[in-house]
């Protein structure tokens, strides 16, 4: 048997969670047997490191782009032009029926639905056509995949129970706390070691909900002046927040990061993990931010099922006192991975590589 070619289809890769899932089993998966391809609809920040491990990238426009009569015309040309592909493994929410349709009729005989979400945010007439594409999963679909329960009942619905849960796997070696790493970055944005860091990693759009710990942040620093906010990431929010961050006076305390490749230097250097997201699937820096020890404060609106411990706390959006109460009362425990030994990303890899080479 020769090298299994498996066709991700993403929007682009990026900093994003389901695309770091991508290449943290991609780094780590015999890729002399399998190797990954993938079909994307802009430039990411991992392409250079995917040509660098042998994959190739596709890039063709998306549905939002052409609308979705062409983008059926353009996936029919390119499935059937790279008839090398009997796996095609999509990431890109409800999207996933419209191509796993096109996939179908183009004769791929393993289609894989995969599920990275729990919600979304786009308006009715969004919401009323997603849907609609969401039931072509159901109908076309061979295989389905989710990073957690509540993300397999957000997309499956009546078949979410036939979903098979893949862990959001992380090398714990890469992640765990780090004092080279803790003072390295500290020194570079010339933090003190008495400073107190809260640190927060996602994209900047609205399901971030990065207003509301700016604001936090805000009343935080009223009663502990020595103290920044860390923000890695970017997004279309991005200089809004910067304006946000002037307005209410922390702009000098607030430190836009951006996006960065080794976030896991961050996390060593933070004091805090804050999450306040208004929904998520099962997010990845909640499992990178507890290896590496940081207590967490997260919105109840998030997969709780995404706790290990009890440096763990979930709490309503409203109330913002109660968030600032519990801002002192947890601190750092750097060795307490034994109850994220599933989401190891050796187990992850070996699973998949199984899986595929079993379809």
């Amino acid at each position: 048997m020769g090298v299994i070619r498996i066709l991700h289809v993403v929007r682009g890769m990026n900093l994003g969670g389901a695309e770091t899932f991508i290449m943290n089993v991609y780094r780590k998966i015999d890729k002399e047997k399998i190797q990954f391809d993938f079909l994307v609809s802009r430039d990411g920040e991992y392409d250079d490191e995917i040509q660098k491990l042998g994959g190739k990238i596709y890039k063709i426009k998306y549905l939002t782009d052409v609308g979705p009569f062409i983008y059926k015309i353009i996936l029919k040309k390119f499935f059937n032009s790279h008839r090398e592909y009997n796996i095609i493994h999509s990431h890109v929410d409800k999207t996933t029926g419209i191509i796993l349709e096109v996939a179908f009729l183009c004769g791929i005989e393993y289609r894989i639905s995969h599920s990275h979400s729990s919600g979304s945010s786009n308006n009715k007439l969004i919401v009323c056509y997603k849907s609609y594409l969401g039931n072509k999963i159901l109908k076309y679909a061979t295989n389905l995949f989710a990073c957690s329960d509540e993300a397999a009942k957000w997309l499956f619905k009546e078949r979410s129970k036939e979903a098979i849960v893949i862990n959001n796997g992380i090398d714990f070696n890469k992640f765990c706390y780090n004092e080279k790493n803790r003072n390295l970055i500290r020194t570079k944005y010339n933090i003190s070691d008495n400073t107190f860091v809260i640190g927060h990693v996602g994209r900047m759009e609205k399901v971030k909900n990065h207003k509301f710990l700016l604001k936090l942040f805000s009343l935080y620093v009223d009663k502990n002046k020595n103290s920044r906010l860390l923000l890695i990431g970017d997004g279309s929010l991005r200089r809004d927040l910067e304006d946000y961050a002037r307005k209410i006076g922390v702009d000098d305390k607030v430190i836009f990061v951006g996006n960065v490749l080794n976030v896991n230097e961050y996390y060593s250097a933070m004091d805090l993990f804050v999450f306040p997201s208004l929904y998520e699937g099962f997010p990845f820096t909640l499992v990178e931010s507890q290896v590496n020890g940081l207590p967490v404060i997260a919105s109840d609106t998030i997969d709780m099922s995404s706790k290990f411990n009890d440096n763990f706390i979930f709490l309503e959006l409203g109330d913002m006192k109660k968030w600032l109460v519990n801002f002192d009362k947890l601190s750092r425990v750097n060795d307490n991975n034994k109850d994220l030994e599933n989401y190891n990303i050796n187990k992850v890899v070996k699973f998949l590589e199984n899986f595929y080479k079993n379809l």
